[in-house]
């Protein structure tokens, strides 16, 4: 429904092993905490530098502060105490042109029963189908 652009505040090994490809954010979310100051990047998972060593190394899905103004993180405290069913995922993270992680993140609503019995359905289809063609044989 609504995106913006926040940035991260993050350790020497994890920015380097974003560097190597050790994110995923598949199953994270955004947390505003009660005061609406700040908001917390929760259940990402930074993977572990291979050279460092075990006492500089970070924890992999440590809850991370996001650099956003006072107002947006106000805002979005707003918007999910006040609708149920909304959250704040992260969408996709980049490098910005000052070669910081940036992440864009949005206002999202889950889905409802209705929705998740159409996907299983189709998905089902697909699978049906796929095995009727790797069955088939033609001679």
């Amino acid at each position: 429904l609504e995106t913006w652009e926040a940035g991260i505040a993050l350790r020497g090994t994890e920015v380097k092993s974003i560097r190597d490809g050790k994110m995923n954010i598949r199953d994270g979310y955004i947390k505003p905490n009660r005061n609406g100051r700040s908001c917390e990047l929760l259940n990402v998972h930074i993977g572990k530098h291979n050279t460092a060593g075990a006492y500089f190394q970070h924890q992999e899905t440590r809850p991370r502060n996001l650099l956003l103004h006072r107002q947006e993180s106000r805002k979005m405290l707003q918007k999910t105490d006040r609708m149920p069913g909304m959250t704040i995922v992260p969408l996709k993270a980049y490098w910005s042109d000052q070669n910081k992680v940036k992440f864009e993140i949005g206002l999202c609503r889950g889905k409802n029963t209705r929705d998740k019995r159409q996907d299983i359905k189709e998905r089902e289809g697909k699978r049906e189908a796929n095995r009727m063609v790797k069955n088939f044989s033609y001679r």
